[in-house]
């Protein structure tokens, strides 16, 4: 049938009832079936209306009757009667989108209330199944799967959980507020973290728009949404994406507001920035750091901060002692890293690490050529390892140098190309005969202001 005439037999249908619709039937039904107990006989009465009112397309009409029928199976306490109907409606030739959605919705209503775990089981399923591949009901659909996901999560069955979640795309729907399609994305990202699933979490975690968050009205999300970011890159081991996740951290109103985790948020927000690779973005950011007010009241974080910025060499000596007495298992930093799962050992290495790479740069700062055992005497380490770090260093571009290993030398100044020194050659000739013309001239001026006097 065409749209008008489908139309036109609803008006028609509608006029035949008076303009009044199926309230009178409905209730006499409903009066047969809770107090009569003849479920199943007022359940086909009604089923016999809903097709009349559907193939004529009575929207509103088709919606009253099916509503009616799902919601005498719930107050009957029939749930199998009430999935079969569910179903039987759903499937029905020609059902209205309208239809469909009002009795979703309804059903839903009952899920929570449901305190027989199978009951309730059966009918998320039944729901799942009517809903799949429909868009006018996905949002419906998304709620489901959250309910779904947690009780397989209460059963410990995590994998199956993740599962359920992870085929939703709820950041396309528009039926949601922005809160509760975050919800949703960190649940997800959760049980892909509980599930080890590490590259999906990180896959997942990109659908988290970040500007929801500048508002502040979603800063208990977004310090959950951090908290699950800083776990995988503990896991990658990505220290300047960990500054980066602890400094949006530190950065929260309601981080901001609680001076202790304010501390220990400015504490890992400097360790990781320290521990990252050496590079323009990080020297960027540590320049900042060092002008943080907050960063005075912890004196080994600043002390740090300026030891790493100042071109003077130091050793791990300097301050491994006080580091890792923090990160001890009874230190300051214990109970942040236990939280967010670092680890105080991979901390002290790296920063060891870092350290001699710091002092390297400095030295090839300072010198054009150096003896290996002075390089190894400097940096406080073995010959080899200062040779094997310093041979990594220049294998990932970090800085210049050669060593000849018989004579035990380090060159760090780059042999220049022929074009290059011919160009020195001449800068320095041209500033030779400017020094010689500028000494010339102010002796012949000496010589005649003597001459006049």
């Amino acid at each position: 049938r065409s749209p008008c005439r489908l139309a036109l037999a609803a008006l028609v249908s509608l006029e035949a009832r008076g303009g009044m619709g199926y309230e009178k039937e409905v209730e006499a039904n409903r009066d047969l079936a809770l107090r009569a107990g003849q479920v199943q006989d007022a359940i086909d009465a009604l089923l016999a209306l809903e097709r009349t009112a559907r193939l004529s397309g009575d929207i509103p009409g088709t919606t009253e009757v099916c509503v009616a029928i799902v919601k005498i199976c719930h107050d009957a306490g029939q749930w199998t009667l009430l999935n079969d109907n569910i179903q039987l409606i759903s499937k029905r030739r020609a059902q209205l989108k309208q239809t469909i959605q009002a009795i979703v919705q309804e059903a839903t209503t009952w899920v929570e209330e449901q305190p027989d775990v199978a009951k309730k089981l059966e009918l998320i399923t039944t729901l799942r199944t009517v809903t799949e591949g429909k868009m006018y009901v996905e949002v419906e659909r998304a709620r489901l799967s959250m309910t779904l996901a947690r009780m397989r999560e209460a059963e410990g069955k995590f994998e199956e959980a993740r599962e359920v979640l992870q085929d939703t795309q709820v950041e396309t729907l528009g039926g949601m507020d922005k809160r509760e399609k975050t919800e949703f994305v960190l649940q997800q990202v959760r049980l892909c973290l509980a599930t080890n699933d590490m590259m999906r979490a990180w896959i997942v975690s990109k659908k988290v728009n970040l500007k929801f968050f500048q508002d502040g009205t979603l800063d208990d999300l977004k310090v959950r949404y951090y908290h699950l970011v800083t776990q995988y890159h503990m896991h990658s081991k990505d220290t300047f994406e960990l500054f980066s996740a602890f400094q949006c951290l530190h950065a929260t109103k309601a981080i901001q507001d609680d001076a202790a985790l304010s501390a220990d948020a400015l504490k890992l927000t400097t360790i990781y920035l320290l521990l990252s690779q050496h590079g323009n973005e990080q020297q960027d950011q540590m320049h900042r750091l060092k002008l943080l007010k907050e960063l005075d009241e912890l004196p080994l974080y600043a002390k740090l901060v300026e030891l790493f910025v100042t071109d003077e060499v130091f050793t791990y000596a300097d301050v491994g002692t006080a580091l890792e007495a923090e990160v001890a298992p009874d230190g300051a930093l214990a109970k942040p890293l236990a939280q967010f799962g670092g680890l105080a050992e991979h901390i002290t290495q790296t920063m060891h690490l870092r350290i001699v790479q710091h002092n390297m740069r400095v030295l090839a700062k300072f010198y054009r050529r150096v003896k290996m055992t002075r390089v190894a005497s400097l940096l406080k380490v073995g010959e080899a390892e200062a040779e094997r770090e310093l041979s990594e260093m220049v294998t990932s571009g970090a800085l210049y140098a050669r060593i000849d290993r018989p004579a035990g030398v380090v060159t760090f100044k780059k042999p220049q190309k022929p074009n290059e020194l011919l160009n020195d050659w001449s800068g320095n000739i041209s500033k030779l005969l400017n020094l010689v013309e500028s000494t010339c001239h102010q002796i012949h001026k000496e010589t005649m202001v003597h001459s006049l006097a």
